[in-house]
């Protein structure tokens, strides 16, 4: 096991347990999302300039399915300048040798849709694409979490490979989390949204998402990101589909795909067949947030990330609607 603590910074004021630099991940039931603010419902979902997004308390579908895109880059190999990697949120969690692969190019499907978010210029998050101006990513690379402040300066790269930003870059328009993060810090609530001024979707394709109230475990996983101790800019891909959900709670799944810091925000996905219920295509069953240096099991053994429930699948639903 290979760790590095990068964890040691703003995002982490007022997470519940404060035993190390990270929370022990203390698991809250799913509540409905569309509950009044100040409320003690963690997923009430939240905006960075204060306005109210409706959100049913009940989705009517079970998941949204992929779409491909139509792949058109915005000019030929556009240059993108670089920057510090030692900014990016995370901790390095490596399960025996490092076997992530080097995605390039990145201009396939879905690779197109995983997108680098920097803040000021430097590395900070992942995340994924999923409609046409609206990106997931975890809730600490959106907001510091536990009564901190919304994280201005985010721009965000799709499919960028090192120096080169075949998709341009958009910029914010709208923050979105929810006051289990925002408010409490609850590692369990840590997921959020980015509306962008752009709609660059339509040429990177989007992920498809969805909710099942079964366990995941054993469910097969890949994880895309931008991990911060690689070249800048680069996406790699947390090894092989032989990697599965390996501890599944009713607010978090648990993995041991590799993951490094800079990866926070990153997709939990599979590849799901035609016919396969609610999502086909490449699908997000969640949102990489944690690596394992935790106390108690499964935090301290395994990488671990937000999982999808009813209420995230409705949050995620009216942010790309509003």
């Amino acid at each position: 096991m290979r760790t590095r603590n990068g964890l040691g910074r703003t995002w982490l004021r007022g997470m519940v347990v404060a035993v190390t630099v990270m929370a022990a991940g203390t698991t809250v039931a799913t509540a409905p999302a569309n509950a009044a603010p100040g409320s003690a419902r963690p997923d009430t979902a939240v905006a960075s300039d204060g306005s109210r997004v409706s959100v049913p308390s009940r989705a009517l579908v079970g998941g949204t399915s992929s779409y491909v895109g139509t792949g058109r880059t915005v000019g030929t190999n556009t240059t993108a300048a670089s920057g510090s990697s030692a900014t990016a949120l995370g901790t390095e969690s490596i399960f025996g040798p490092d076997n992530r692969i080097l995605i390039n190019p990145t201009t396939s499907f879905p690779a197109r849709a995983v997108v680098m978010i920097t803040r000021n210029g430097n590395a900070h998050c992942t995340g994924w694409m999923y409609g046409p101006d609206i990106v997931a990513t975890a809730g600490h690379c959106v907001n510091a979490g536990g009564g901190g402040a919304w994280y201005t300066g985010l721009t965000v790269w799709p499919g960028r490979n090192g120096g080169s930003a075949p998709y341009g870059s958009c910029s914010v328009r709208q923050l979105y989390s929810v006051t289990g993060w925002t408010v409490s810090g609850d590692e369990a609530y840590d997921y959020g949204a980015i509306k962008l001024n752009c709609t660059i979707g339509y040429s990177t394709g989007w992920f498809g998402y969805w909710w099942q109230a079964a366990s995941l475990a054993g469910a097969s996983t890949l994880i895309n990101g931008y991990p911060g101790e690689k070249p800048f800019g680069q996406q790699w891909r947390g090894d092989s589909v032989a990697r599965t959900v390996a501890v599944s709670q009713t607010n978090q799944i648990f993995y041991s795909n590799d993951t490094t810091g800079g990866m926070s925000g990153s997709p939990i996905y599979q590849l799901r067949a035609a016919g396969s219920p609610w999502c086909t295509g490449y699908c997000s069953m969640g949102i990489h947030a944690y690596g394992f240096p935790h106390i108690g099991y499964p935090h301290n053994t395994y990488n671990h990330g937000t999982r999808i429930t009813e209420a995230r699948f409705n949050n995620l639903q009216a942010w790309k609607a509003a």
